[in-house]
């Protein structure tokens, strides 16, 4: 009996999510889109870089970069500095952010205190999604790919109808 109990992976009991803010952003999170949610508990649970992220879902690098931003804006309140903030708290932790583009945002943080405020806040954001994202991915759902399972059901649907058309032809004979 142990032995096949080995092969679950059963969720950590210390990850619980105590905190009201927690179970809320649980919520929040539970909301998104499965992809989107997926790439967010890649990145936040997992620790994955963007890169690592597309190429194991075989999906284009701003696919991941814009699902990290609905990830995070669907969890705060939205302002214009918020979204500025947001977009450009996930694109420099994206492998194509380039220095100019880094210069760029130093000007853009200098550019008013509110920027700065919206940018801590996003930061602060960050960390707090992390017990969440620890509780949401306790089943290890997301670490799956969900391309191979479209084509079975493709296949079993082909096989079926293959079934059903030799079942008409039967009856009409």
């Amino acid at each position: 009996m142990s032995s096949r109990l080995s092969l679950y992976r059963l969720p950590n009991p210390e990850i619980t999510p105590a905190d009201p803010r927690t179970l809320e952003l649980c919520r929040s999170l539970n909301r998104l889109s499965r992809r989107t949610r997926q790439i967010f508990l890649l990145s936040r649970a997992d620790g994955m870089a963007y890169a690592d992220i597309a190429s194991f879902l075989e999906i284009d690098l701003r696919q991941v970069e814009s699902a990290m931003v609905r990830a995070l804006l669907h969890c705060t309140v939205k302002t214009a500095d918020t979204q500025a903030a947001v977009c450009w708290y996930v694109h420099l932790q994206s492998p194509q952010a380039t220095p100019s583009q880094r210069i760029e945002f130093r000007h853009w943080l200098d550019a008013a205190p509110e920027h700065l405020n919206a940018f801590e806040a996003t930061e602060q954001l960050w960390r707090k999604l992390l017990p969440a994202a620890e509780h949401l991915a306790s089943s290890h759902w997301y670490q799956r790919k969900r391309r191979a399972y479209i084509g079975w059901y493709l296949l079993t649907a082909f096989v079926c109808s293959l079934l059903v058309t030799a079942e008409a032809f039967s009856l009409s004979f």
